[in-house]
């Protein structure tokens, strides 16, 4: 039986070592927040976004929320905006995203504002061309309920490296919100909520990804696009399934999720 591994956010213009983004058991959403990125991204890719048939490699795009603590004008973000436009328009791009909020650190918590004024332009946009978003959410659950109105008009909602507990996941899909629960290398780091929401959220709703080349464990340089395949055996693991079992399942919720 063959198995397919998709990864649902990863960065390919920041790795080094992509050489497993080539066979034909992978496939996977590169996130890019420049022009350069996406431009990277595209020429890997080829001329077949959003046709998983002719294509392994799809692109989102979307402003990071941690960009505002940096040295990032007003112009550059009408700058990214409009570059967003354009990719929706063209139909380059399976998804908007990542973005959402950033509370993490206090420099990113001081630009909360600057974070929802970017992240209500995205939302708008993936409603106007019915296009999925991927959500980066950290230590801001609350935001998404507070924005659940708005979320449940989009066709779907993929939460990369979903940072929230069971209880909050299943909340959220009671809130109407068609949600994608994703998970990388915090179940194989032993993350308490990562295990907990692995084991128990509807199969349905799960996405596995690696956010290569970054989510390390302890001595790695960096997290490989390969490493897909561990986080891929430590889920089933957890949910005390098959890899053979998971893999067609999640190749599925691939697809659904990213409209495919």
């Amino acid at each position: 039986m063959k198995l397919f591994y998709c990864d649902s956010h990863i960065h390919l213009s920041h790795c080094k070592n992509s050489g497993f983004i080539n066979g034909d058991e992978y496939f996977c959403v590169s996130s890019c927040h420049t022009k350069s990125e996406f431009e990277y991204t595209q020429n890997l890719a080829g001329n077949n976004q959003n046709n998983l048939n002719h294509n392994n490699i799809l692109s989102s795009f979307g402003i990071h929320p941690q960009i505002f603590s940096q040295n990032y004008s007003v112009r550059d973000f009408f700058s990214d905006l409009e570059f967003l436009k354009s990719l929706l328009f063209e139909n380059k791009i399976a998804a908007v995203g990542e973005f959402g909020f950033d509370f993490f650190a206090p420099e990113f918590k001081a630009t909360s504002q600057k974070q929802a004024e970017a992240f209500e332009e995205q939302i708008l946009l993936s409603q106007k061309y019915g296009k999925p978003v991927i959500l980066h959410i950290r230590k801001a659950v609350e935001k998404v309920f507070a924005y659940s109105k708005e979320l449940k008009k989009l066709p779907s909602v993929i939460f990369h490296s979903f940072p929230g507990t069971v209880m909050e996941a299943k909340s959220i899909l009671n809130h109407g919100v068609n949600a994608y629960f994703s998970f990388g290398k915090p179940i194989l780091n032993g993350k308490k909520s990562a295990l907990e929401c692995v084991k128990l959220l509807p199969p349905d709703n799960l996405l596995f990804e690696t956010d290569a080349p970054y989510q390390t464990l302890k001595n790695e340089k960096e997290t490989l696009p390969l490493d897909i395949k561990r986080v891929y055996q430590k889920a089933a693991e957890i949910r005390e399934s098959q890899i053979e079992e998971l893999s067609p399942l999640i190749f599925e919720n691939f697809k659904k999720a990213f409209l495919l």
